[in-house]
């Protein structure tokens, strides 16, 4: 799990990749941006819409999502602390997954949002939990009732990224405009270990 102040240590991972002694390399031979975007519209389509069965295990091959209450987890990458050429690759395809993500939510629902606590007011518990788990930044967008929030793990800037991953939530979770007025206790945590073995829908 990943927790505050811990040093991500272990396998690096990334949504949809095999990495290995050879390198990284994407399991279907798509790039990036085009993971990216078939990760957006998979949300889109099967997270968000009300109508969706509520579904658990892969939101696309390769990809996870995790459940959580009112909470989804789609885990996008874990990078552990490493000098080596494998993890400076894991590290750039992680950032062209998290750009193409950023892209792809913009076209579909405008400029991105921070995460931040209603003016005065303490953070909720789902904001607590983001500072808890390490999240350096957190963007968020809307769509109807529920917040697609773009989150990245680390140390602060200029420390490297130690995680991403995609948190789709109830709106009034982060909205300043209409907060929820109570947000209940959350669990945010994953590993690579929990991402690998989410089952295939």
């Amino acid at each position: 799990m990943i927790e505050p102040n811990e040093t991500v240590a272990g396998t690096p991972w990334l949504t949809g990749h095999v990495i290995d002694v050879t390198g990284v390399r994407s399991e279907d031979g798509e790039g990036g941006l085009a993971r990216a975007g078939r990760i957006v519209d998979a949300i889109e389509s099967r997270v968000l819409d009300a109508r969706a069965a509520a579904l658990e295990g892969e939101l696309i091959p390769g990809t996870p999502l995790i459940r959580r209450g009112d909470v989804s987890i789609v885990p996008l990458s874990w990078e552990p602390a490493s000098s080596t050429a494998t993890r400076e690759a894991v590290r750039d395809r992680a950032s062209e997954i998290w750009r193409g993500i950023r892209s792809a939510c913009e076209y579909s629902h405008g400029m991105a949002l921070d995460v931040k606590p209603a003016d005065g007011e303490p953070p909720n518990a789902y904001v607590r939990a983001l500072a808890r788990h390490g999240v350096r930044r957190a963007d968020w967008w809307g769509s109807d009732d529920k917040a697609i929030v773009l989150v990245v793990h680390g140390e602060p800037l200029p420390a490297l990224a130690s995680a991403s991953a995609v948190h789709v939530v109830p709106r009034g979770w982060v909205s300043t405009v209409r907060p929820t007025r109570r947000v209940p206790e959350v669990d945010l945590s994953w590993s690579p270990e929990a991402a690998r073995e989410q089952p295939r829908i």
